[in-house]
């Protein structure tokens, strides 16, 4: 019989430890390790106090949950789960995972940031990008680190071990949403209507001038 892991609140799965190294806390391990059911894993990440850890209560179905902060400080630290019945998929675990805001002003170094992106992305099935107001510079470097991230792990399996499989790892990254929260700007491309995937896809557009060449 699949066992169902229910917990009444998120535990740290990633966090900083004594010499600021990220580090897995052995509780969080134990607790996906007693889960028989298929998982299906959603992480969230994004610029800090920009309402995360909101969305992720919402997915939850529950008004408390992961920690909301009401300063200007970054409140969620390293990567935080929560286990709870998926509410659509019987016998399956929704595993919610609430990341560190990026960008932080107080962390003086991004290096923190790109680990908890990096993770991020190799842990979940379903990755969620929130921003809020518009689709900014800052957003556009995030979205083309997770692009470059997939091409060093793709190139790092076939010069290490070289094996078929390795090289196969890659397609299974997640599926991507971007969260534009708080969006009140009108959907018009050079006075022309456009949908949210057409402004998205503006938005990705390469300016002229600024495409990248990949080595031979």
């Amino acid at each position: 019989m699949a066992s169902r892991i229910l917990m009444e609140e998120p535990v740290c799965l990633v966090g900083n430890g004594a010499d600021g190294e990220l580090e897995v806390n052995p509780v969080a391990l134990k607790i996906l390790g007693g889960i028989n059911q298929p998982l299906v894993v959603v992480a969230i990440v994004g610029l800090y106090r920009t309402g995360k850890s909101y969305l992720m209560n919402s997915l939850a179905g529950k008004r408390k949950g992961f920690s909301l902060g009401a300063t200007v400080q970054s409140h969620t630290k390293g990567i935080w789960m929560w286990c709870v019945p998926h509410p659509r998929s019987p016998g399956h675990t929704l595993v919610l995972l609430d990341t560190e805001g990026l960008g932080d002003v107080e962390k003086g170094s991004t290096k923190n940031d790109h680990w908890i992106f990096a993770l991020a992305v190799l842990l979940s099935s379903t990755l969620v990008y929130n921003s809020k107001g518009t689709i900014d510079q800052y957003a556009m470097e995030q979205l083309h680190f997770v692009s470059e991230l997939t091409e060093h792990i793709k190139v790092k399996a076939q010069e290490e071990e070289d094996l078929e499989e390795d090289t196969e790892f890659v397609r299974f990254f997640p599926n991507f949403i971007w969260a534009v929260r708080d969006f009140t700007l009108k959907l018009e491309i050079e006075g022309k209507g456009v949908t949210e995937d057409e402004y998205l896809e503006h938005a990705l557009k390469l300016k002229s001038g600024k495409t990248r060449e990949r080595p031979p």
